[in-house]
């Protein structure tokens, strides 16, 4: 697997790092076990050792202890990669990261967070969490389903309903970055529900929190909590379909074209219903009933329905991790077939190494059945399409990211530049999926291609010159067009926009408006904000995600999902089960791996997820400070942490300690560069605020000024900025917010640098 699978969780090594595992097993019996440890990267191998056998412990589990070596280093985050094999001669592999800690924090934070969860569920004891809340009147307390440090104190306690907590929590440490550490409370709890039957729920807490050492300060509380369907009788009445407490992200609609078949996932659980003959069937879920070991309730995985057909026939994705079945253990994606007659057929899997978080966010972009059986699907930068009849597959488009692709809403339409270079491209080939047919725009002679987006069935792209190239203090910050066209299905041009002495910059395409940033130039390869201006199309004929699927205000449980019918629900209601799952029809297919290497990426996390993955340092940082979480590299390696800083930090010969830094200015020539062991960053576009995480790291800052010359940043107290000159070897102090004005007038262009693990 990759190493971004492992960003799960970390494991804290005791002080003698002798790890111990415990082992519950059902049908096959583990035989040799092995581990290795290498660094984050992957790419240097710290220890590959024989572990032993398996001991049987007084409680009928299996025990074992990895006999770490002292070949770590304090304080560095390693992968951990356990291979068992079994009686039936598989090989199991188990991944973590593991740290041994130059001070063990991790265990007052994990209690600190399992407790404070404890507490919610009683309200005299959720009283003593009333100081940790930050409560606005502004926070949205409609929904028990979504729970921030903002709420109520009544949100926090589950709105007076009575929930019992069933199992055990399950309490994860997913992060632990000097003082910041991320933690992960996964429950359920269950209530009697006014008509007499059980309701059961998935509560998942995320918690940042900070060390000190009078206390831990709570930076970020986010709580999810969504029902689980039963499917029982008492939930169909009227034209409604009762989900329950949930979220917007867990529900999700397709209706066949005569509307007789409508199906729905909520919380991960797939069902149709019949509405001619009021039949409603459970076709998908890992869930049993029985299992109490978190098999069936692990949550990183998702269906997404392709397909409704007017004979029943529904189509439908499972992606991420696979909790049972042939495919057990796997992360990946499988296409299946659900028939009138409750047979489901797998028609295809294939394997990924990547998380179920990243699978998550290219499904999203684009899976697409035509009617023809062609699937599509993006998959890291790369389109594949899969014949559905004969198994084979075809690279559509590789090599892609957002700055040089676009994809319709209705995911029908996808358009990338030739080259991977986005300020170099002659050509544009636009693929309709639904049809198959694909068509290229070519550049006029001296100009080239940008590829912005989609709006309705129309294609919108710019036409810059090469030579206009936007150049500030040494660095490309954007290619200015100088038109925008917008074409049709057959690449007539419906509108062109150019507007005389103005270039475009950067252009939001945005359901059926365009918004554009006008500039002008100023000098040679320089230019100035001028003002922004909106294209109006016609109204876009959007797909409503929502379709069929409301919400009431309940006065016991707040917001409440149900899914709307067309008629009457028959109080004669035929509820069952699908078949069990087929695979004599399937294949497993190998998608090649995108190529990583040739392009820089940054990974934000927070709350317990990732959540996104951007071109630039600066758009991981927008997407990861809200939450109060952290940017890597690809490699896995934090880059930034909004948690982890000191209050006040002075680096001693900050020139000096720059010299890595300012030495290497001329040669980031990327995001991000590697030289002599320290990472540097581009992160213009990020504020001031955001750049103290680098100086309390102990690396200065370089700050260009109005002049284009740069100073350094080197420390910070509660109010002030300390500012060197290097070139007259001045130092003086700016007042934050003073600092942070001039920087924003200057264009917050900042190089940063940190030093990595080797």
């Amino acid at each position: 697997m990759g190493n971004e699978v492992a960003r799960d969780s970390l494991t804290i090594l005791p002080e003698d790092r002798q790890l111990k595992l415990r082992l519950k097993y059902n049908t096959e019996t583990p035989l040799s076990t092995s581990y290795e440890i290498r660094s984050l990267d992957k790419q240097r191998l710290v220890e590959k050792t024989e572990a032993g056998q398996w001991q049987t412990a007084e409680d009928g589990t299996e025990e074992l202890t990895l006999p770490i070596q002292n070949l770590l280093t304090r304080g560095t985050e390693y992968l951990l990669h356990v291979t068992m094999e079994t009686e039936s001669q598989r090989e199991l592999h188990y991944y973590t990261r593991i740290l041994w800690p130059e001070q063990n924090l991790a265990q007052s934070m994990l209690q600190f967070a399992e407790d404070f969860s404890a507490k919610t569920l009683s309200e005299t004891q959720a009283k003593d969490l009333v100081t940790y809340l930050e409560t606005k009147n502004t926070a949205d307390n409609s929904s028990l389903g979504h729970v921030t440090v903002e709420s109520s104190f009544s949100q926090l306690t589950w709105g007076g309903l009575k929930m019992e907590l069933v199992g055990e929590m399950e309490t994860t440490l997913q992060e632990l970055d000097g003082i910041m550490g991320q933690i992960k409370v996964s429950y359920q709890v269950s209530r009697m529900a006014e008509q007499g039957n059980t309701e059961s729920y998935e509560v998942t807490d995320y918690y940042t929190v900070k060390w000190t050492e009078k206390r831990i300060y709570l930076m970020d509380f986010d709580r999810k909590m969504n029902q689980i369907f039963s499917g029982e009788r008492i939930l169909y009445s009227g034209k409604r379909i009762l989900m329950g407490i949930g979220n917007d992200d867990v529900i999700q609609t397709l209706h066949s074209k005569s509307n007789r078949y409508l199906a729905f996932v909520f919380n991960r659980d797939l069902w149709c219903y019949d509405q001619q003959d009021g039949k409603s069937v459970n076709i998908f879920s890992f869930r049993d009933g029985t299992d109490e070991s978190g098999r069936s309730d692990y949550d990183q995985h998702n269906v997404q329905i392709l397909d409704v057909a007017d004979d029943g026939t529904v189509e439908f994705l499972v992606y991420g991790y696979m909790n049972r079945g042939n495919h057990e253990g796997n992360q990946g994606l499988g296409l299946y077939s659900y028939s009138k007659d409750g047979a489901v057929t797998e028609r295809f899997f294939a394997d990924s190494s990547r998380s179920y978080d990243e699978i998550r966010q290219d499904i999203e972009k684009l899976s697409y059945l035509n009617e023809n059986g062609m699937f599509y699907v993006y998959q890291d930068g790369v389109v594949y399409g899969i014949d559905l009849s004969s198994k084979e597959y075809m690279v559509v488009a590789d090599g892609l990211t957002e700055e040089t692709s676009a994809i319709s809403s209705d995911r029908t339409r996808l358009a990338w530049l030739e080259g991977q270079d986005a300020y170099e491209a002659k050509m544009i080939h636009v693929f309709n999926m639904a049809t198959g047919e694909k068509q290229e725009i070519q550049a006029p002679e001296g100009s080239v291609l940008r590829a912005l987006g989609f709006v309705q069935g129309d294609f919108v792209y710019g036409l810059a010159h090469p030579e206009d190239i936007w150049m500030l203090n040494g660095r490309a910050e954007d290619l200015p067009m100088y038109a925008i066209q917008i074409v049709d299905k057959d690449l007539n041009v419906q509108t062109r926009y150019e507007k005389q002495g103005f270039y475009l910059g950067s252009v939001e395409v945005e359901d059926s408006r365009i918004h554009i940033q006008r500039l002008v130039k100023n000098g040679d390869l320089r230019y100035a904000y001028a003002d922004q201006d909106t294209i109006v199309c016609n109204e876009a004929a959007k797909t409503d995600i929502m379709d069929h699927i409301g919400w009431f205000a309940s006065e016991v449980r707040r917001k409440v999902y149900f899914v709307q019918t067309d008629q009457e629900i028959s109080r004669t209601i035929k509820i069952s089960v699908a078949r069990k799952l087929t695979y004599d029809q399937s294949e497993t297919l190998e998608f090649q791996s995108g190529d990583r290497q040739s392009r820089t990426a940054f990974y934000a996390y927070g709350r317990g997820k990732l959540q996104g993955i951007y071109g630039t340092f600066s758009q991981a940082v927008q997407a990861a400070y809200p939450v109060m979480g952290i940017v890597t590299d690809q490699d896995q390696q934090i880059l930034w942490d909004r948690v982890n800083r000191s209050t006040i930090r002075t680096i001693r010969s900050p020139q000096e300690t720059a010299a890595v830094l300012t030495g290497n200015l001329s040669e980031l020539s990327q995001a991000k560069t590697m030289t002599e062991g320290t990472v540097l960053i581009d992160a213009r576009g990020c504020t001031l605020n955001q750049m103290l995480y680098f100086i309390g790291q102990g690396m200065p800052v370089a700050a260009y000024t109005d002049s284009g010359d740069y100073v350094l940043l080197y420390g910070y107290d509660q109010y002030n900025i300390s500012v060197l000159n290097p070139a007259t070897g001045e130092t003086y102090k700016m007042g934050l917010n003073d600092g942070a004005d001039y920087f924003n007038r200057c264009g917050n262009d900042f190089i940063c640098g940190k030093v990595l693990p080797q």
